[in-house]
C-alpha cells in the first residue's frame, strides 16, 4: 500500500514538471490569426472634418459648402461663417466631394475638393478676374498679342468652375491671339464662342513646347502661354528668354468689396483676328511663319 501511493505521487509530481515552464523559460505564445486586408482607400476619414475656405488677398470667407454627387448635382452640407473656418462633429466619407460656394459676389466659385480630414478651398476674387480681363483687352487692342494670351488664358482658368461659358469663350480668345502670335493661319475653328484649336494649331503648339522645353500635349496650358508671353525678337530670330528677366506684370489689385460688377467677355474671335498686330509683334509674327 506504502509503495502504491509513492508510485502515485511520483507521477503526480512529474506530470506537473511538465505543464511547468522552467527557471527562465517563457510559456509559448498564442499563435496570432492574420487579419484580412483592408482597403485603405475605402476606409472613410476618422477625424471630425474641418472646413477651411479663404479668400485672395488674405482672409477668411464666409461660404456654403456643397456636396457635390457623382452626377454633378449639389446639396447642402455646412456653412462656414466670416473666420473662414467650420469644425463639423463627424468625419466625411470616402469619395465625398465639397464645392465652396461664396457668399458674396465678390468671390468666384472653385473647383471641387475630395474627403479629408481638412478640406481646404481658396476662392478668387471677382474683381482681379475682370483685371485680368481688362488687361486682355486693352493689349488686344493695341496689337500686343503676348499680353492679350496670357491674361485672357488666366482669367478662363479662373471662371471655369463659376461661369464655364465665359470661361470657354475667353479660352477661344487666348488661343486666337496664342496662335496669331505664333504664326498660325487659322487658330481655331467653328463659331458663336464655342471655337475649337485647329490641327495646325496644336502641332504649332507642339513644336513651341518641344523647342522650350515643355511638355509637348499641343494644349495651351499656364506654362505655355507663360512662355508664349515671354517671346522676343532679337535681330531676326524669336526667343524665350528666363522669366527672371521679363519685367513683372504690374500687380492686381484686390479688395474685399460686397459688390462687384458682372462679368462681361465683349470680344469674340472674329474681331480679335481683324485687329492688326503692333508692329514689334507683327514682325515675330512674320519670323514665326518662316519656321
Amino acid at each position: 500500500m506504502r509503495r502504491l501511493f509513492i508510485f502515485i505521487a511520483a507521477s503526480l509530481l512529474a506530470a506537473c514538471s511538465r505543464d511547468k515552464p522552467m527557471d527562465g523559460a517563457t510559456s509559448t505564445p498564442p499563435v496570432a490569426t492574420e487579419a484580412a486586408p483592408t482597403d485603405a482607400a475605402a476606409t472613410p476619414a476618422t477625424s471630425p472634418l474641418v472646413f477651411r475656405v479663404m479668400r485672395e488677398g488674405g482672409g477668411g470667407l464666409d461660404a456654403t459648402i456643397n456636396q457635390i454627387d457623382p452626377q454633378g448635382q449639389a446639396s447642402f452640407y455646412a456653412t462656414v461663417p466670416g473666420s473662414g473656418e467650420a469644425a463639423l462633429g463627424k468625419p466625411c466619407e470616402s469619395g465625398q466631394r465639397f464645392q465652396a460656394e461664396p457668399k458674396v459676389a465678390a468671390f468666384l466659385r472653385g473647383p471641387t475638393q475630395v474627403c479629408a480630414a481638412r478640406v481646404e478651398f481658396m476662392l478668387f476674387s471677382t474683381q482681379a478676374t475682370l483685371q485680368f480681363i481688362k488687361r486682355g483687352d486693352d493689349a488686344s487692342a493695341s496689337g500686343d498679342l503676348l499680353v492679350a494670351q496670357s491674361n485672357y488664358g488666366i482669367a478662363a482658368d479662373r471662371l471655369q468652375f463659376a461661369e464655364p461659358g465665359k470661361a470657354q469663350r475667353l479660352r477661344v480668345l487666348s488661343t486666337v491671339a496664342a496662335g496669331r502670335a505664333l504664326g498660325v493661319e487659322h487658330p481655331v475653328q467653328g463659331n458663336g464662342g464655342a471655337e475649337q484649336p485647329t490641327a495646325e494649331f496644336k502641332d504649332r503648339v507642339r513644336l513651341f513646347q518641344k523647342d522650350n522645353g515643355i511638355g509637348e500635349s499641343g494644349e495651351l496650358d499656364g506654362r505655355t502661354r507663360d512662355s508664349i508671353g515671354r517671346m522676343q525678337l532679337r535681330g531676326s530670330k524669336v526667343v524665350v528668354p528666363p522669366a527672371n528677366e521679363v519685367p513683372a506684370a504690374p500687380a492686381l489689385v484686390v479688395t474685399p468689396q460686397a459688390v462687384t460688377p458682372a462679368i462681361e467677355v465683349r470680344m469674340n474671335a472674329t474681331q480679335m483676328l481683324a485687329i492688326p498686330a503692333s508692329p514689334q509683334t507683327a514682325a515675330m509674327i512674320h519670323a514665326n511663319k518662316r519656321r
